[in-house]
């Protein structure tokens, strides 16, 4: 590795700067990537028209950028093989001679804009052979006492390491002296968007275990002055489990609430503030009742997994045996918090919205805003700022910008890149307040290493020049009055939360059908909130949206009849349909009977206990006034305070009341046959005795009296009359 002599310029071949847009164009035929520039990664050098597209280059200054007097220049240099391998790469490094003076120049030079960009090249270097997919890295150093770096003035200056047709654009900064410039940081503690009201036991497992992300949020947070932006929706969850909750969990929440650190409630879910003003609503919305995602045996008994993460603690129950539940306010605590601080999307706050928080606060408890400095006309970074009186601490949306980006880098180099680029812009802040402290906040994000976040964090607290600092302290120095710009509405977002307020009050009418209907009601509001979340962006968000409106559907269709047409074959019989119910509870509903005609009388309204998750057999008493016909009857099912459930159902009745009459007659008939035939049969039975007896021969007159010459009875037993008959010849024997 040698150095040529100090100021010695960088070659440029302006033929292959006007082929820089057809490589790009021909990458993107060929599905090869380009890296973005917000990542700091490689982009096609000028001064060659054979770059290997398919590789990758990044440059990150040692000392996160920081170039103090007296110090050497070093830049890591790595290149990412594509899916070819790569040879032995010569490197180039150059610095440029005046620095960049504002975010403007800064964005346009990490960007690969490098017009107007004076650059001598101080360093070269061989990247050694790569293999396909691996990487290969060199360090290019600069020696403290080369001419190009002596004499440099505090600025940030523009740093280029060029290899094989790809360039990777830095900068470094040489800090200035003078005052040190407070800074605050505000950090949210979220987890990644979610379709379901609150996370599960697995899922805050996983988010809470030694590698979680969860766990490394409060890794990266811990020894810091960061003001944290807390979603009340992670402790709500794990206070909801009860004895059930892992953990994991229960000691997440534990160190949570023993940080030090200043904090504040995000909405519920981090729900978009500006988009539910924007629907209509004067206030924004909040949770409920969680009570449906608590289990009786959670809670039943001693529950050191609530008491020990609770704050107030729970109210024991008066009964032995009985559950004692946390109250809502117990489940959304996340310690001691300072009330009335919002934290709407990056730029979607707009007069009107900051007017309609700052109604929602108090003298002792005033609303604060959180607002992006791109959301201030005229880009005033000013952090205590004021709109029409509402406190509106305005953070540097540039500096916020490069830290999200270097939190989301899990490759060292690249993550090296972007805190470079994060104290270059850090510099030019610190440049343009004066004697005014820097906000900067650590915007939504949750693919994010433990690494990368405590990385980032630690370079504010280390950041030459500044003091950290924290949002209250920052918010409660005197204010500076601001104007916003008119917002970037999203005119599609704001009539979906409309459309989900709508279903919100179906479910709610639905409800009454419950004993207790914050069962439902709360479990509604509470995935609305998820739904809306400000992570939820583009196409993912319309879906979340469609999904959760499909499903609230399916709530509403869960309770109703099932029936069919029927024959009433009687003048009086039971109409016996069922209900349906398809809820994990037990519903009173009230089914109304109507039939369009006259002739059939029923009982109009029947109250159903219908079991859960279940079938319930309903007998309605039906009388009809007619012998025969068809009637069509009206099926609905209401709630005890008379709102429609499910969808009305229209049964045929098929009337053979006569069916009844010919019924009776026939027995009656059949009745009658039979006594008439027992009858004839008697009389016939009569008749034969009598003429038996007519038949026999009477006695003489002159036959004595007291029986002397009369035969006995047989020995046999029978009369001598009957022994007579049988010795008696047969007709046919004595006939001639």
């Amino acid at each position: 590795m040698t150095s040529p002599p100090s100021g010695s310029p960088v070659l440029r071949r302006p033929l292959a700067r006007r082929l820089l847009a057809t490589l790009a164009a021909g990458a993107l035929a060929l599905g090869v990537a380009l890296p973005s520039a917000a990542a700091f990664a490689a982009t096609p050098d000028p001064s060659s028209t054979t770059a290997a597209v398919a590789s990758a280059l990044s440059a990150a200054p040692a000392a996160n950028g920081i170039l103090r007097p007296g110090d050497p220049l070093a830049v890591v240099v790595t290149l990412s093989a594509g899916s070819a391998a790569a040879t032995a790469t010569p490197v180039a490094l150059s610095i440029g001679t005046a620095s960049l003076g504002d975010d403007a120049s800064l964005d346009r030079w990490l960007g690969g804009d490098a017009s107007g960009q004076n650059l001598q090249q101080v360093a070269t270097g061989t990247v050694d052979a790569t293999a396909s997919g691996a990487q290969s890295s060199i360090t290019l150093t600069v020696p403290a006492t080369d001419a190009t770096l002596a004499g440099r003035g505090a600025g940030v200056y523009p740093v280029l390491v060029s290899a094989a047709g790809l360039t990777a654009p830095s900068v470094v900064v040489v800090p200035s002296d003078g005052p040190t410039t407070p800074i605050a940081l505000v950090v949210p503690i979220t987890a990644a968007p979610l379709t379901r009201g609150l996370l599960t036991g697995n899922e805050l497992a996983e988010l809470t275990a030694v590698d979680g992300a969860l766990s490394a949020q409060l890794d990266a947070v811990d020894g810091t002055s960061a003001t944290l932006a807390i979603d009340p929706a992670i402790p709500a969850a794990i206070r909801v489990l009860g004895s059930a909750a892992p953990p994991t969990a229960v000691a997440w929440l534990q160190r949570l609430l023993a940080l030090p650190n200043d904090r504040f409630a995000l909405q519920f879910g981090d729900a978009d503030l500006a988009a539910q003003l924007q629907a209509g609503l004067t206030a924004p919305l909040g949770p409920t009742s969680l009570q449906s995602y608590m289990d009786e045996a959670d809670f039943t008994g001693p529950a050191p997994a609530v008491s020990a993460v609770s704050s107030p603690e729970p109210v024991p129950s008066a009964s032995p045996g009985q559950p004692s539940y946390p109250t809502l306010t117990t489940l959304l605590d996340i310690g001691s918090a300072t009330s009335n601080v919002f934290w709407p999307a990056t730029g979607s706050a707009g007069p009107e919205t900051v007017a309609s928080l700052g109604a929602l606060g108090t003298p002792e408890e005033p609303t604060r805003v959180l607002t992006a400095s791109t959301s201030v006309s005229g880009g005033s970074r000013v952090a205590s700022s004021a709109v029409a009186g509402v406190s509106t601490p305005v953070y540097d949306a540039e500096v916020s910008r490069v830290l999200a980006a270097a939190a989301g880098q899990n490759d060292a180099t690249r993550r090296s890149a972007s805190l470079s680029a994060v104290q270059a812009y850090l510099a030019i802040a610190r440049s343009s307040a004066g004697d005014q402290p820097v906000l900067a906040v650590l915007d939504r994000g949750t693919d994010r290493s433990r690494v990368s976040l405590r990385a980032t964090l630690g370079l504010i607290s280390s950041a030459p020049g500044f003091a950290t600092s924290t949002l209250a302290e920052v918010s409660g120095r005197p204010a500076s009055e601001v104007s916003l710009a008119a917002p970037a509405v999203d005119p599609t977002r704001a009539t979906e939360v409309g459309d989900l307020l709508s279903d919100e009050q179906s479910v709610d009418r639905f409800a009454t059908i419950l004993d207790q209907p914050e069962l439902l009601t709360g479990r509604e509001r509470a995935e609305l909130l998820q739904v809306i979340s400000v992570s939820w962006t583009g196409d993912a968000a319309r879906r979340a949206v469609a999904d959760h409106r499909a499903g609230t559907q399916t709530t509403l269709d869960s309770v109703g009849i099932l029936s069919s047409d029927f024959r009433l074959v009687s003048s009086s019989a039971p109409l016996r349909p069922w209900v349906r119910n398809d809820l994990p509870w037990p519903v009173t509903v009230v089914l109304d009977v109507s039939p369009n005609d006259a002739r059939l009388r029923v009982q109009d309204r029947t109250m159903v206990e219908a079991q859960a998750a279940a079938n319930t057999r309903v007998e309605v008493p039906v009388e009809a006034r007619i012998a025969n016909g068809e009637v069509s009857v009206d099926l609905q099912l209401y709630s005890p305070t008379d709102q429609p459930v499910g969808a009305p159902q229209r049964v045929d009745v098929e009337v053979r009341a006569e069916w009844e009459s010919i019924g009776l007659i026939v027995i009656v008939v059949l009745v009658v046959a039979f006594l008439g035939l027992g009858v004839v049969r008697t009389i016939a039975r009569r008749r034969r005795t009598r003429a038996e007896e007519e038949s026999t021969p009477t006695q003489d007159a002159d036959t004595p009296v007291d029986g002397i010459g009369v035969k006995g009875p047989d020995d046999d037993g029978r009369s001598p009359a009957e022994s007579a008959d049988d010795t008696a010849p047969d007709e046919e024997e004595i006939r001639p």
